[in-house]
Order: C-alpha cells, then sequence, then structure tokens
C-alpha cells in the first residue's frame, strides 16, 4: 500500500499580538493544520501575550529567555535568538520554513546559513520604508538567497525584485479572516457612521481623517475611529477643537470588531503607507462603501476606483473631503460601492490565499 510522507512546515515570526502580520500567520498555521499530510509548527521569537487563538494541533515553540529593556540585553538577546532559530530548526528538519517580518527575516536567514532549508520570506510592511542602513544591507544581501519572496503588492514586488535581485518572487495578498457578516438595520441609529480601524499611530494619518470630516456636512454623521494607541488623547483634542466632538468617537480596540463594521455605513482609510490593509478588506467584506487615500501600498490591488470604492491621491485633503462629502450624501453611490465592494470574499478568501502560498512553499 502507498504512503504519503507527512510534510514538516516551520512558521516563524517575532509574536502573536494583534496586529496584522500575527493575524495572517494564525490563519496559515489554523488553516494547514486541518490537512492530515501537513505537520505544523509554530515558532515565536519572543515572550509576549499571544491575541490569537491557534489550533491545539500546531506545535508552538516558545523561547526560555527574554531581553529587558536595555541596550546590552537586547544585543545579547539577538545573538541567542540565532542559536534558538538555528537549534529548534535543526532538531525539527521542516520540509519549508516561511518567515516573516523584515527585521527578523534577516536573523533567520542569518541563523540559517550554511543548512539546506528552503527558507521563504515575507515584508509585512510598506517595501519603500528604511529599516536602518545595517538592516537594509542585510536584506538586500540575505534575501537574493532565500528559496522565494511573497510580496503582498505589486509594488511589493517591483521594489523587492529591483533590491533582492531574487528570481523567484511570488504575490500573493492577505487572506480574508472569518467575520461575522450581520448587518444591523439603518432605522436603528440616529445617525449614520463612518468607520475607520487601526492603530491610532501616525501612520494611520487618523488626525488628517478628524479634519477632513470637519469639512463635510456631518450634522447627521458620526465618526468613529476604533483603535489604542499613543494618540488616542491626540484625536480627541483634535476633535474638541474643531469643535465636532459630539460626533467623534474614539473606541478602543475589540476582538468584537465586527459588530462596529455591522453598523456602519462608511469606511474611511487615511494611512500615509501599508504593506497589506487588512481592515480595508474586512470593510468591503462586510459591504461598506470604502474611500481611502492611494498610499503606499495595497489600497491600489484591492479598490477599483469609481466601481468598488474611492481611491483618493495621497495627501490630497480637499479632494478627500469632496469624494467623502459626496459619498455620504448620495445614497446610489453608498449602495453601488457596498455591493460590488464584497467581490473581495472570494478574492481573498482563506482557502485561495494559503493555498497559494502552500503551493508557493512547497513547489
Amino acid at each position: 500500500m502507498r504512503t504519503t510522507k507527512v510534510q514538516k512546515i516551520c512558521l516563524i515570526i517575532p509574536s502573536l499580538r494583534n496586529g496584522g502580520s500575527e493575524r495572517v500567520m494564525s490563519e496559515l498555521a489554523n488553516y494547514w493544520s486541518k490537512n492530515p499530510l501537513l505537520e505544523i509548527y509554530l515558532i515565536l521569537l519572543t515572550n509576549q501575550k499571544q491575541f490569537y487563538t491557534i489550533d491545539p494541533r500546531v506545535h508552538i515553540i516558545t523561547p526560555k529567555n527574554n531581553y529587558k529593556r536595555n541596550f546590552i540585553s537586547r544585543s545579547l538577546f539577538k545573538y541567542w535568538t540565532l542559536f534558538f532559530i538555528r537549534s529548534t530548526c535543526l532538531k525539527i528538519q521542516p520540509a519549508s520554513i516561511l518567515s516573516f517580518n523584515e527585521r527578523y527575516n534577516n536573523i533567520v536567514l542569518l541563523a540559517l546559513i550554511g543548512l539546506k532549508f528552503k527558507v521563504y520570506v515575507s515584508d509585512r510592511n510598506n517595501p519603500f520604508m528604511k529599516i536602518g542602513i545595517l538592516q537594509n544591507f542585510l536584506r538586500n544581501k540575505l534575501y537574493k538567497n532565500a528559496a522565494g519572496i511573497i510580496a503582498q503588492t505589486q509594488r511589493a514586488n517591483t521594489v523587492l525584485g529591483k533590491n533582492t535581485k531574487n528570481k523567484n518572487i511570488k504575490i500573493i495578498a492577505n487572506p480574508l479572516r472569518e467575520i461575522e457578516n450581520k448587518k444591523l438595520a439603518r432605522q436603528q441609529f440616529e445617525k449614520k457612521i463612518i468607520l475607520n480601524v487601526g492603530r491610532n499611530v501616525a501612520q494611520k494619518n487618523q488626525i488628517e481623517l478628524i479634519d477632513i470630516f470637519s469639512k463635510c456636512d456631518y450634522s447627521n454623521w458620526i465618526l468613529k475611529i476604533v483603535g489604542s494607541g499613543p494618540l488616542n488623547s491626540a484625536l480627541i483634542k483634535k476633535a474638541q477643537e474643531l469643535g465636532i466632538e459630539q460626533h467623534v468617537q474614539i473606541i478602543k480596540f475589540t476582538k468584537s470588531i465586527d459588530v462596529y463594521y455591522s453598523e456602519a455605513d462608511i469606511f474611511a482609510f487615511t494611512s500615509l503607507y501599508e504593506g497589506f490593509p487588512n481592515a480595508l478588506v474586512e470593510a468591503m467584506a462586510h459591504g461598506l462603501a470604502c474611500i481611502s487615500y492611494d498610499c503606499p501600498t495595497g489600497p491600489s490591488d484591492i479598490i477599483n476606483n469609481g466601481v468598488n470604492g474611492c481611491l483618493i491621491p495621497l495627501s490630497n485633503m480637499k479632494s478627500y473631503s469632496e469624494n467623502l462629502n459626496l459619498i455620504m450624501s448620495n445614497d446610489d453611490l453608498r449602495i453601488q460601492y457596498s455591493k460590488n465592494a464584497t467581490d473581495v470574499k472570494g478574492t481573498f478568501s482563506i482557502e485561495r490565499i494559503a493555498n497559494n502560498y502552500l503551493h508557493f512553499i512547497t513547489e
């Protein structure tokens, strides 16, 4: 009787805290763990609280050591991490290794130099972002020898190909997580809702969104910003300065985020840069009319301008406020964007994306 050998796949990521790359890695691990011909190992490089739930069939390996918040401790920890990665992979003997996050990808590739493992890497943020002189140098040298690179967008593919000279780069977008798509009846809300979801940091540019919102006819609208971060107080202060605090709500991020998607009418995205904007895809899957800056990178790979949403040239606040105001006032336009947006469910389904990943790293 012919038997098929079980393949071991090793996934490496710094942590499973709340974040886009952590969410994608969790989705891949959980999906592949259901395949009886795969044995999934998840190596975490730091000891941090896990936000995402992992299927019990996945073997999670965490370091015994951790670093203290000082330069010497962090430096020593990096050297220890090289040993931890190398010794762990030698013990597992995986058929393929997939590593996420640009700075840590360099550490993984360095740790496995001289071994015959197939190592695939994926940067998870804006490909134009500088990560330091040394890190950029290492990336451009080490990535060339990776078995393959996963780019999230077309722009990322172009940049990585030019900088690393790696000939095996595949564009694979992020999978859409399973969502609770229960649209709530609009009549139960006194005002319509514009939603933004993301960490409250400069990259997400929500302070500018509040400014844009203030220039629209917001009398029958509320802007809800769901997220946590160092700019929480600044967002509240901005709304107060503009005299629109009664129409702006800053809400702490929650795992029950689908409730906020379900009650909203419009999703407004103002990021200055992205790797791949998961929140934008989730909003479209919920059937929200979406408007976004065409930042590097991601929105232009997701939104077909004027068909399933609205793309605005980066930092053109005047155009953004005019188009947002149009969407707010035009019911037919919102319905059109909403109807066409839900096609992302098929395009970015976990089945499709996970199988693309699996084929690429096991071919």
